[in-house]
């Protein structure tokens, strides 16, 4: 059975949006690329009733729970108390740490404040989690079915403290699990309820189960693999491929590295309208080295741009013209020839509408680098229009 794995961000800041929860975040991909998946996650403010209350709540439901913030030296950094409180214990004075945090300031010829001696005031019984950047050291205790860790907000120290210090102990308690556990694949013309139409209705292996998340343009789709059996584990991603490969566009992570290379001594040339600079803007975040041009007025079907591309003398070339009744002409042309295509925008939202069209053509480039077709079809952006010259 897979453990139940939840999180607690404490807080006024965080509660009412004057700062933004990203540690959170990171708490969740960290934890799935383990491949441990959060259950639930909270979020409450610097009121004692109301975090021993939350405290005491899921300590019966969970079996671990990683409580982020209020572990500052100022009043309202309660989650120690907090946590004496629900449990039933006093908060001591934890020597070791005391000791730990003089060193600190003696090192910076600095005097410790009194008031850091309240970071090392811990729930009697606890397990002293050790913070090697910060005066705020974490702590875990065992309350009820829970285990639950206390970490600081400070995003750099709970970074340090969870890979060298929580995930240790995750792994002791929980059983090890390693980068594999979990498969990452970024997707381009699907959506997600069509992509979950396709996937969700297939039998799975036991023990592999899928996570989405749209991050426009592209789609993160997850195999979460809580099994050591590898032929179930080549079962499902070799049915996932079947079904999706073809809008595959990286693995892992969304990065394009290899693509710069090829790039390197190709000459590219980019013309754009309807995109609004948004092709350029994508491609800068791999290479410098093209030439670029935003010009309104370019065609507007995809026959007349891959003949106005084919004119335009030039090697390697990627245009996307205006938008027209059938559509946003798109075009490629290499030394080999010129494929163009039409695609439908559905969509209103132009920031959308931009990154979409940017993105599609950035595709149709990076397929030809890679040796694979440079046209497929995508649900999101119906075709109108093919078209394919000869050199």
């Amino acid at each position: 059975m897979e453990p139940v794995i939840e999180l607690i961000s404490t807080g006024d800041e965080v509660l009412t949006g004057l700062i933004t929860d990203t540690n959170a975040g990171w708490l969740s991909q960290r934890l799935l690329e383990q491949g441990w998946q959060v259950r639930r996650r909270f979020t409450v403010g610097d009121d004692k009733a109301d975090l021993v209350e939350l405290f005491e709540q899921r300590s019966h439901h969970a079996d671990v729970v990683i409580v982020n913030g209020g572990l500052g030296p100022t009043s309202d950094d309660i989650s120690a108390e907090a946590m004496a409180e629900a449990a039933g214990v006093p908060l001591v004075l934890n020597e070791p740490w005391l000791k730990l945090m003089q060193e600190k300031y003696a090192g910076r010829n600095r005097n410790m404040p009194e008031s850091n001696i309240k970071q090392a005031m811990l729930p009697e019984g606890a397990e002293l989690v050790d913070n090697p950047v910060g005066t705020a050291c974490g702590f875990a205790v065992q309350y009820n079915r829970a285990l639950f860790f206390f970490t600081p907000g400070v995003p750099s120290e709970l970074k340090k403290m969870m890979d060298q210090e929580i995930l240790p102990r995750l792994r002791n308690r929980l059983g090890q699990r390693g980068q594999s556990q979990v498969r990452r694949y970024f997707l381009f013309g699907l959506s997600e309820s069509g992509l979950s139409d396709r996937l969700d209705p297939l039998p799975w292996p036991d023990g592999i189960t899928l996570g989405y998340r749209a991050n426009s343009p592209t789609i993160e789709l997850k195999l979460i693999i809580g099994t050591d059996n590898r032929e179930a584990i080549r079962t499902a991603e070799t049915q996932l491929l079947e079904q999706v490969g073809s809008h595959v566009v990286a693995r892992n992570e969304l990065k394009f590295e290899g693509l710069a290379a090829q790039l390197h001594d190709r000459d590219l040339v980019v013309f754009e309208d309807a995109s609004g600079g948004r092709l350029t803007d994508t491609l800068h975040t791999l290479t410098s080295e093209f030439e670029g041009h935003y010009l309104a007025g370019l065609p507007d079907t995809a026959d007349d741009l891959a003949q106005w591309l084919k004119g335009s003398g030039r090697a390697t070339t990627l245009a996307i013209g205006a938008e027209g009744p059938e559509g946003i002409p798109l075009a490629l042309l290499t030394p080999e020839g010129c494929r163009a295509q039409t695609l439908k925008m559905h969509f209103r939202d132009p920031l959308m509408r931009r990154r979409l069209l940017a993105f599609a053509a950035f595709d149709m480039l990076r397929r030809q680098l890679q040796g694979l077709p440079v046209i497929v079809d995508y649900d999101i952006l119906p075709r109108s229009e093919l078209i394919s010259l000869p050199q």
